[in-house]
């Protein structure tokens, strides 16, 4: 019951914070990095469809960008992906 929940709680957000509801939940402390284990040890069906794809989704998230003076910082930018 105990994988089942971890599997769950790492399906719905990222493995630091059910890192840290999960030892809210259950009063056990599993870290990040044995919930990434456990999920990447897995062997998940792949789904099967009847019809082909009539739609894509987007993809968003943060990445790192420096700049190319000397001594300046790197920032973190918002991006977004599409692909048709």
């Amino acid at each position: 019951m105990m994988e089942k929940c971890c599997l769950l709680i790492s399906a719905n957000e990222s493995y630091q914070m059910a890192e840290k509801d999960l030892e809210i939940f259950t009063g056990v402390k599993v870290s990040h990095s044995t919930l990434q284990r456990l999920v990447k040890r897995q062997e998940f069906e792949l789904p099967t469809s009847k019809q082909g794809v009539q739609e894509i989704t987007l993809d968003g998230g943060k990445v790192s960008v420096c700049n190319e003076t000397k001594g300046e910082g790197c920032c973190w930018k918002d991006y977004k992906a599409i692909c048709a």
